[in-house]
C-alpha cells in the first residue's frame, strides 16, 4: 500500500482517538492508576515510574512538564489524557512517513483499534506504551531485512528500543519471539540478522528478569502455577467463558482475521506459517486465562489480550491483504475496522461517565457536612459502578479539585479500623497507602481548606 493511503487512514483514525481522548479526559484521568499517577507526579515534583517499566517516561513528560511551567491542572489532566493518543500518533508516522513503512505502519495501526475498548479508558498501563517502541525496531528491521549494510544508526536505535520493550513489560518477550520467528520463515537468507536481534532482546530480558526484578511482578507472573494446579480442567475456567464472550462482543474482528488467515495459509500450503499462527495466539490466551481463572475486570485483561492484535495482524498485513489486488477493497476492510473500532471504542465510555458520576454524588452529598474530610466504613459494599475502590482519595481530589478548584479528602475503608489513625490528621491529605501534609503539596493543585479532622460515614445509595 502507498503510503500516502496508509496516511489517510492512519490520520483519520488516530485524529478521531485524539478527538475523543480530550472529549472524555475525566473519564480517563480520574479513573484509578493515572489519577495516582497524576497525583505522585505533582506532588512530588518527578516521574512516577514504577518498576522500572521505562516505557512511560513518555506520556508522564507532559503532567510533569505542565506541573513545573504552573500550568493549570485542567490543562495538565488534558494534555495527560491525550498524551496517550500523542504516542501512537508519533509512533505511525515516525513508521509510515520517516522510515517510509506503510505494511508495519498499518499493522501497527491495527494493533492501536483492532482491540482497544475498555483499554481506552484505563490507559495507564505500560504494555500498549512498550509495544510502541517495539514497532518502530520492527520497522527498522524490516527494512534491515531489504538492505545490503544497514547505518550503524538503525542498530544503535534498534538496540535502545529493545531494551526499552524488554523492560518495560514481560509479555512483550512473546509478540517479540512470533514476529521474528515470523521472519525466519518469510526471510530464510536473513537468519544472522534475525538471530542476533532475537539473542540481543533475550539477553536485555534475562537483564531485567534477574537484576531489576520486583515484588509485584513476580506476583504477577505466580498465577502460571496454575497450569500444574488446574490440570487438567483447563477448558471450564471462568476466563475462558469471558473470553469467548468478549470475542463475540467487542473483538470479533480478530477472530475474522484469524480465520481469514487460517484459510489462506491452508490454501497455499504454508503450513509453518499456519502452525506458528495458531500455537502463539492460543498458546497466549491459554497464558493469561491460566493466570486469571476466575476472570477479572475487563479493562484489565483486555490490556493483556490486546497482543493477540499483533499475532493476527502480522500475517493478515504481510500475506492475506496484498493478495487483494483491488486497492479500494484493501482500504475498504481497513477502514471498516478502523471505523467500527472508534465507534467501539465510543459506545463503551457508558460504565466510566456512570463511576465520574458516582463520585460527582458522593461529593455533592458531603458537600454540606461540617466535617467533610471522609471515612467511608467499612464493610464498603462498593456499587458496581465503580469497579474498584483502592483509588477513590486520588480520583475524588482530582474530581474535586478540578470542577470546582477546592480540593476534598475521601478515603474508603474496606478493613474496619483501617484508616483509624487518620481520624485527628487535620492538616494531611489521605490515601491508601499513607498521608501527604498540605504544607508539602503545591496549593494551585491541591487545594486543601479542611483543617477539620475526618469523620467517619457509612456509605448509602
Amino acid at each position: 500500500m502507498k503510503t500516502k493511503y496508509s496516511t489517510y487512514l492512519g490520520s483519520a483514525t488516530l485524529s478521531a482517538l485524539l478527538l475523543l481522548s480530550l472529549f472524555f479526559y475525566k473519564e480517563r484521568t480520574v479513573f484509578v492508576d493515572l489519577a495516582y499517577h497524576l497525583f505522585s507526579i505533582l506532588a512530588l515534583d518527578s516521574f512516577a515510574i514504577q518498576n522500572y517499566r521505562i516505557a512511560s517516561f513518555f506520556t508522564q513528560l507532559f503532567p510533569l512538564l505542565g506541573g513545573k511551567a504552573g500550568l493549570s491542572l485542567n490543562t495538565i489532566a488534558l494534555a495527560y489524557s491525550a498524551s496517550f493518543v500523542l504516542l501512537p500518533i508519533i509512533t505511525f508516522f515516525t513508521i509510515n512517513n520517516m522510515l517510509r513503512n506503510s505494511r508495519i505502519a498499518i499493522t501497527y495501526l491495527l494493533f492501536v483499534i483492532l482491540m482497544t475498548t475498555h483499554t481506552f479508558y484505563w490507559t495507564q498501563s505500560e504494555l500498549p506504551q512498550a509495544t510502541a517502541f517495539l514497532f518502530i525496531f520492527f520497522a527498522l528491521l524490516d527494512n534491515a531485512l531489504q538492505m545490503e549494510n544497514i547505518p550503524w544508526s538503525h542498530i544503535l536505535l534498534g538496540s535502545i528500543l529493545l531494551i526499552i520493550s524488554s523492560f518495560s513489560h514481560p509479555l512483550l518477550v512473546i509478540p517479540f519471539v512470533f514476529v521474528i520467528s515470523f521472519y525466519f520463515i518469510s526471510y530464510p537468507n536473513q537468519k544472522l540478522l534475525l538471530i542476533t536481534s532475537g539473542l540481543f532482546y533475550l539477553l536485555s530480558y534475562a537483564t531485567r528478569s534477574i537484576f531489576f526484578k520486583t515484588p509485584y511482578e513476580s506476583n504477577a507472573m505466580g498465577g502460571l502455577n496454575n497450569i500444574f494446579t488446574l490440570f487438567p480442567n483447563y477448558f471450564s475456567i471462568q476466563s475462558n467463558i469471558n473470553l469467548l464472550q468478549y470475542f463475540y462482543h467487542d473483538y470479533y474482528f480478530v477472530v475474522l482475521l484469524l480465520i481469514g488467515v487460517t484459510f489462506f495459509y491452508i490454501k497455499t500450503k504454508s503450513y509453518l506459517k499456519l502452525f506458528i499462527t495458531l500455537a502463539w495466539f492460543f498458546g497466549y490466551c491459554f497464558i493469561i486465562n491460566i493466570s486469571f481463572p476466575n476472570g477479572g475486570d475487563q479493562f484489565y485483561l483486555e490490556n493483556q489480550y490486546l497482543l493477540l492484535s499483533i499475532i493476527v495482524g502480522f500475517p493478515f498485513v504481510f500475506d492475506l491483504l496484498p493478495t487483494i489486488k483491488t486497492l479500494q477493497i484493501q482500504l475498504a476492510i481497513l477502514s471498516i475496522i478502523c471505523l467500527v473500532g472508534v465507534s467501539r471504542v465510543y459506545n463503551t465510555h457508558q460504565p466510566y461517565t456512570q463511576r465520574l458520576s458516582w463520585n460527582r454524588d458522593l461529593l455533592k452529598k458531603t458537600d454540606n457536612l461540617i466535617q467533610q474530610k471522609i471515612i467511608c466504613t467499612a464493610p464498603f459494599a462498593a456499587p458496581k459502578e465503580l469497579l474498584t475502590t483502592w483509588g477513590t482519595s486520588y480520583e475524588l481530589w482530582l474530581l474535586s479539585t478540578l470542577e470546582t478548584g477546592r480540593s476534598r479528602s475521601v478515603v474508603i475503608e474496606e478493613q474496619p479500623g483501617e484508616f483509624d489513625w487518620a481520624l485527628p490528621a487535620t492538616h494531611s491529605f489521605i490515601v491508601k497507602w499513607g498521608n501527604f501534609p498540605y504544607a508539602v503539596l503545591k496549593p494551585q493543585y491541591f487545594n486543601f481548606s479542611d483543617t477539620t479532622a475526618y469523620v467517619k460515614l457509612r456509605y448509602t445509595d
